[in-house]
């Protein structure tokens, strides 16, 4: 049996070592979820356009209703003024013009985040 006093004490070798790499994964976690939001956009962008088309070939009009609501809140999202352009339009060929131009904008913040960048200066001290 194991003694309170033993299992209060500092952990061992493995422990911290299983502590480290339990923060050192969820930083990278928080890291990748915030670094691709624009790449997962872009993804939905491209399945909202295909749909957008696949409405187009079937003759579907107007666009569904879960359909443009899924589009307004993708190009809300990325620019509001896009959104305002989107107006209450639900033409295929209206939304899908729409929706290049939102991808336009993600590809830019898609590249803008594979750039490597500066990281944060932090004083040391505070400014007196």
């Amino acid at each position: 049996m194991i003694s309170a006093a033993v299992l209060r004490s500092r952990p061992g070798p493995l422990a911290a070592t299983r502590a480290e790499l339990f923060d050192i994964e969820m930083r990278a976690r928080f890291r990748r979820e915030r670094l691709f939001r624009s790449r997962l956009r872009l993804r939905e962008s491209d399945t909202l356009l295909d749909l957008v088309e696949e409405c187009r070939v079937r003759g579907i009009r107007p666009l569904p209703p879960a359909l443009w609501s899924a589009v307004v809140r993708l190009v809300g999202a990325v620019e509001p003024q896009l959104r305002d352009e989107l107006g209450i339009d639900r033409s295929a060929d209206h939304v899908s013009d729409v929706l290049f131009a939102a991808q336009e904008i993600l590809q830019e913040q898609a590249r803008q985040e594979r750039q490597p960048q500066l990281a944060p200066i932090i004083p040391l001290f505070p400014a007196g």
